[in-house]
């Protein structure tokens, strides 16, 4: 059903003002799933009628979705629901490139495994479940022309992901957040990210060819969904012999690529 035939709740005698109240009609539609990712939102005439508001005030929600990185406006398109595929991994997940280039390019990407296991009792606070909930643990090793630099270690609810396998995690055809997404109807809205250097141990030396307590870059990410709902509790091991950290503070989900 189109967001067009909602009944939507503004109240013009609140204090909170008319645009915050769309901002968040609208929020409220992404969270119940009225409008998907990748799908087109009503036009600005249409949300005016819907909301019965000046322009003004329907530009000041929608632009304020799309610095939140929920919307994305596409020129001579419209403005869509953002939705995670390679390109969105790229700009805004992967924050690595070669020494002496600011280039991003897309990683090689190789599986190593996927089990089942209890939560730790961190990873249950983290992730807001009982302790002892089973969780799947997957690791990942992510590399540039090649050669691998990074291990990522993901960590997810196997309530949240009902019939999750091992086959379609590693038969995706995307990035995991579209897997996610389109599979799971789940969508990682915001990330934090902790960086921390340490020393390689046994098991990231092996996998990425390294001496035993060579230096690398620990980095934890905690993903989380609408309402910041923990989802994913991913780290990374990184050798930046060749490569490096770049993270541009301009770069936000609700520009256009």
């Amino acid at each position: 059903m189109s967001i067009t035939h909602l009944k939507f709740d503004i109240d013009r005698d609140s204090k909170t003002p008319l645009w915050l109240q769309i901002r968040n009609e609208l929020f409220n539609c992404l969270y119940r799933d009225e409008l998907r990712p990748g799908q087109l939102i009503p036009n600005e005439k249409t949300l005016v009628e819907l909301f019965n508001v000046s322009i003004g005030t329907i530009r000041k929600a929608v632009g304020v979705l799309e610095k939140e990185g929920f919307l994305i406006r596409k020129q001579g398109l419209g403005t869509f629901v953002f939705q995670h595929d390679n390109s969105s991994f790229l700009f805004e997940y992967f924050h690595f490139a070669l020494n002496g280039s600011d280039e991003k390019q897309s990683p090689n990407v190789e599986f190593i495994s996927f089990e089942t296991k209890k939560a730790t009792k961190s990873q249950a606070a983290e992730l807001g479940v009982p302790a002892g909930s089973t969780v799947f643990q997957i690791y990942n090793k992510l590399g540039l022309n090649k050669k691998f630099y990074i291990v990522d270690k993901i960590i997810i609810p196997q309530d949240k992901f009902p019939g999750l396998t091992q086959e379609i995690f590693t038969g995706r055809v995307n990035t995991v957040y579209n897997l996610y997404q389109n599979k799971f109807n789940i969508f990682i809205t915001n990330c934090s990210e902790k960086l921390k250097a340490i020393s390689a141990n046994e098991k990231i030396s092996k996998l990425l060819n390294i001496p035993i307590n060579a230096p690398i870059l620990k980095i934890n990410r905690v993903g989380q969904t609408y309402n910041n709902v923990t989802i994913e509790l991913r780290t990374s091991y990184v050798h930046t012999s060749d490569i490096d950290y770049i993270h541009s503070q301009n770069s936000t989900f609700g520009e256009a690529i």
